[in-house]
């Protein structure tokens, strides 16, 4: 037989008795009046007939429906009889059914089809909102433009964004309370965390209004004249419905909305007010009144610096403080940070009035990665791979090879205000993950797209590093200095990983590339502490004279500098590459200065100048040949000299014009200063920073800076507190002072110097 009979003699075309029917007969069974044909078709059948029916697999309806293809699995195998109200929801827009087909899958449940009908009624009460029930710090100025904007915004719609647990409905309620006291007219509250379908949203609005109306119009004519505001929260799930709300807003002209989403509604009458992350002292009065609301001891000053950082690991995020504070209250401020690198939860929960997504950083971020595309939930666990701010560059390199889509992933993740865009007037636009988001979203990277993430970072450095080693080197490119200092935790991924998986010479290569820069910036630690992970006898001869270079320049002990670089000059005249040789011959006379051997310092410098003739084009090789003068400055100096030590200086920094460069000769003294008042020769340390100060270019603040802190440390190792502390407030000022003053006071610093050091 090759057909079956349905109740009505219909019948399905090539069906038989053991195949599926097709979609129709499906429908026109379960919706048949005849009671034993609605009995044979189970919840588990239909679901997935009307899945296969769209050539859906269980991990593409899973996807789509945002739940777990574990829990489709076990919906068709009918191990799963009673699902949510919500599942049920989210399956049939999923499969994108007709109202007919909805009611059809819904009625296979009995009751709990009733049920999946209704409306989550938990939070949907008529009512007015309530302030926060805890004091609200830090808020003022959102909550003044806040209300500003709802009295003059001409849309009449307001949208608060911002990042879970950045308190925006905190922010809301306060705002609407205000709003109440000072404009005439009902306030109703509807939060729509529930809430998956837009059109249910308009009901949840009208319901929230105490209003049974199901359109727009109808809702409207309630609102009519009673100068309404309307707080609806959490409209993330259902920002489609958007228009709606201008649509309502149009029809009732004393209507106004203040809502709340981590994303922007994207209607041309929204005005989008993003919350920030609380600022460093509201941060830590947070902390302070949540701590001591838990009844724990009154903190003492050697908790100050503690809170102080717990409060930065919580990067301003209020929720995140309250967690924090509430694993304080029970472990104490100290005891926590110490711990805190090694937890990937805290060991207290959250407030209990507070939802249940609320109660932990990792529910709060989750239930904002629930609502991402494929691409933005693949990219946000690699960037939490990057502790700090990346590029757009370091982006499509972490996404390979899904790079095409990086951007639009990345900028959904902005929108989501899961990334930010970081602070900063570098050439180049830079973003960050928020610390708690980067804690929990790394937490969720498979080992295997773990590898694949340090594998492009590694190959992204590389590349990096070789192209701004150059730069430097060949043109004394300043902005090819800033890229490597704000990238360097990048650069460090990729050269660790380089190092882990035994590509020694690349890592040598990667090393050489950017220690330069990194001594430029004052971060010779950092550089040694990347020599230190690279063994000699691991590397080939030209990895090894690369590696002894860089550890050369990273010394500051004299003996090891000089042995060192004489060793790496050796060797790179060796295997001929003179670039090499002209650098380890510079860092040995720096040594052989040092160690007061004046007549082999010249020796060395003079090689240098012979190497960098015979096989250096100039025009590419300017560090060299800025350094040979400012290496002839530094023995002019150290023999008493100064008026021949500042002339080799100009002469440097008159190179570097001549040479079409913007290498900075006052970057490189600043350096130079820093070495000399660690060998505390603080008079040598403040000619130094005072003929810096004098060749620094007059717009350029980023040099002054860096002389500042160098001058307040002098000053400070003077003794003279004040004068370090007038040099810390220029560091962190802006702008800085004029060109006289600051050049009064490096010759004030260099006359208390001398009269310290006894040759006044």
């Amino acid at each position: 037989m090759n057909t079956e009979v349905l109740p009505d003699n219909r019948t399905l075309p090539g069906h038989r008795p053991d195949s599926r029917p097709d979609l129709a007969g499906i429908i026109d069974i379960v919706n048949d009046s005849a009671g034993p044909a609605r009995k044979t078709i189970s919840f588990a059948t239909l679901l997935r007939d009307l899945r296969e029916a769209r050539s859906l697999t269980q991990h593409e309806l899973a996807a789509a429906a945002r739940v777990s293809v574990d829990a489709v699995s076990a919906l068709e195998r009918g191990r799963r009889t009673q699902p949510q109200p919500h599942t049920v929801r989210a399956l049939a827009t999923a499969l994108q059914l007709r109202d007919a087909d909805r009611m059809a899958l819904l009625s296979t449940l009995g009751r709990a089809g009733d049920a999946a009908l209704e409306m989550p009624s938990r939070k949907l009460t008529p009512r007015m909102p309530s302030p926060p029930s805890v004091e609200v710090v830090g808020r003022d100025d959102e909550v003044a433009e806040i209300v500003a904007a709802l009295g003059t915004t001409p849309g009449r719609l307001v949208t608060l964004t911002g990042p879970g647990g950045v308190g925006k409905t905190t922010v809301a309620l306060v705002a609407a309370d205000v709003m109440a006291a000072e404009r005439p007219g009902a306030v109703y509250f509807a939060d729509l965390t529930d809430v998956t379908e837009p059109d249910d949203a308009l009901a949840a609005v009208a319901h929230a209004a105490a209003c049974a109306a199901d359109t727009v119009t109808r809702l409207a004519e309630h609102l009519a004249g009673t100068s309404a505001l309307l707080v609806l929260d959490n409209l993330e799930r259902v920002t489609a419905c958007g228009p709606h709300l201008a649509e309502l807003l149009m029809a009732s002209p004393d209507t106004v909305i203040l809502a709340t989403s981590r994303v922007p509604l994207r209607v041309r009458r929204e005005r989008e007010v993003r919350i920030a992350a609380l600022g460093p002292r509201a941060a830590e009065r947070l902390f302070g009144e949540r701590l001591a609301a838990t009844g724990a001891p009154p903190m003492g000053r050697a908790d100050d610096s503690a809170v102080a950082q717990l409060c930065r690991q919580a990067d301003g995020l209020p929720l995140a403080i309250e967690l924090l504070a509430a694993a304080a209250a029970r472990l104490g401020p100290r005891a926590l940070l110490e711990r805190i690198d090694a937890l990937t939860e805290l060991p207290v929960a959250g407030p209990q009035d507070l939802p249940a997504r609320q109660r932990t950083m990792a529910a709060t971020v989750e239930w904002s990665c629930q609502m991402l595309g494929p691409a933005a939930q693949r990219l946000l666990p690699r960037l939490a791979m990057v502790p700090g701010s990346f590029s757009l560059d370091t982006v499509d390199a972490i996404a390979a090879p899904d790079a095409a889509d990086a951007v639009g992933a990345l900028a959904e993740l902005i929108e989501h205000s899961l990334v930010a865009r970081a602070d900063g007037t570098g050439p180049v636009t830079r973003y960050r993950l928020l610390e708690p988001v980067r804690r929990h979203a790394v937490e969720t990277l498979e080992p295997a797209d773990r590898e694949h993430v340090r594998r492009g970072v590694a190959r992204w450095a590389l590349r990096a590093g070789r192209e701004h080693g150059a730069r430097i080197r060949g043109r004394g490119d300043m902005t090819a200095v800033e890229r490597v200092e704000t990238d360097r935790h990048v650069l460090r991924l990729g050269f660790d990983h380089l190092v882990d998986t035994g590509q020694y010479d690349a890592a040598a290569e990667l090393l050489w590339s950017v220690w330069l820069p990194l001594w430029m910036t004052g971060h010779t630690h950092e550089a040694l502490a990347w020599t230190n992970r690279l063994y000699e006898d691991d590397l080939s001869e030209h990895g090894r004279a690369r590696w002894l270079v860089a550890r050369a320049g990273s010394h500051r002990v004299a003996a090891d500098l000089f042995t060192t670089a004489e060793r790496a000059m050796r060797l790179a005249e060796r295997i001929d590459d003179s670039s090499l040789a002209a650098e380890a011959a510079i860092f040995a006379s720096a040594a052989a200065l040092r160690l007061e051997d004046f007549d082999g310092s010249q020796t060395l410098l003079a090689r240098a100048e012979v190497l960098m003739k015979k096989r250096l084009d100039v025009e590419r090789g300017v560090w060299a040949a800025v350094h040979v003068p400012i290496g002839y400055g530094d023995g002019a100096l150290l023999r008493g000299d100064r008026a021949a030590a500042a002339r080799h200086w100009r002469a440097a920094a008159d190179t570097a014009r001549k040479l079409g460069s913007d290498f900075s000769v006052p970057a490189v003294l600043a350096e130079c200063a820093q070495a000399a008042r660690s060998e505390g020769r603080l008079d040598d340390a403040a000619v130094m920073l005072a003929a810096a100060a004098e060749l620094s270019p007059q717009q350029d603040e980023r040099p002054r800076t860096h002389l500042a802190c160098v001058a307040a440390a002098v000053a400070a190792d003077l003794g003279d507190v004040a004068s370090a502390q007038w040099w810390e407030g220029v560091a962190g000022s802006e702008p800085a002072p004029d060109s006289d003053q600051l050049g009064e006071r490096f010759r004030e610093l260099v006359r208390r110097a001398e009269t310290v050091s006894g040759r006044d």
